[in-house]
């Protein structure tokens, strides 16, 4: 078996409608799902949606047959995310939260995640780092300044919190969930396959990364 935290509970996020687009005939959703399931097969799915994309999802989930429990709220926001999720969640000791639009999240970014949360630990995700040069540009496409790569990632998902530092009514600090000041977090090395589908290109890009993959095999 999977090495699974204690009491975890899995949510996946529909955070876009890129979420419903097919990736090689698979909704990037139900891949994501999928993913989930073939790591943790034991553990039950939650699937957080806005509104405006509840109907459209809940036919996928039923389409597909997958057994989940939808909540509706917007993922985007993290304290509205909490508070729908807080009675949920006072049995568990950990979250795992999933962006439905990464949907080739491979098995060992989640046994990297799952091996990261030590002791020492109450919150990890992954992060790659940038290879490209970043800089600022102004008006009439004048460049002002240049970072420092060194201080930028790329934010990736899952996130694996302890519910013990999770905040509901804390500011928000760039993680699906507000916690607690204080809260010792982590980044590991994200896989650059987890790529989110921001768009129409991410989505084909995907596609030729399995196309690849499937014919290199």
């Amino acid at each position: 078996l999977r090495n699974v935290p204690m009491k975890l509970r899995v949510v996946v996020a529909v955070t876009s409608t890129t979420a419903l687009l097919d990736v090689n005939k698979t909704p990037s959703l139900i891949r994501a799902i999928h993913g989930l399931q073939e790591y943790w097969p034991t553990l039950p799915i939650t699937v957080a949606v806005s509104p405006v994309d509840e109907s459209a999802v809940y036919l996928l989930l039923k389409k597909n047959k997958i057994p989940h429990e939808l909540i509706i709220c917007d993922p985007n926001q993290p304290r509205a995310l909490a508070k729908v999720l807080a009675p949920m969640i006072r049995d568990c000791e950990t979250l795992l939260v999933h962006d439905a639009s990464r949907p080739l999240t491979s098995a060992e970014q989640f046994t990297r995640l799952t091996n990261a949360l030590t002791p020492s630990v109450d919150a990890v995700r992954p992060a790659i780092a940038f290879t490209e040069t970043l800089k600022i540009v102004g008006p009439n496409s004048v460049i002002q300044k240049t970072l420092d790569r060194t201080q930028v990632k790329r934010i990736a998902t899952p996130e694996l919190i302890r519910t013990s530092v999770i905040d509901s009514k804390g500011k928000d600090q760039g993680w699906f969930l507000p916690l607690k000041k204080g809260a010792r977090i982590e980044h590991i090395e994200g896989s650059p396959e987890a790529l989110r589908i921001n768009t129409i290109a991410d989505r084909d890009l995907l596609e030729s990364f399995l196309h690849w993959r499937q014919t290199s095999v």
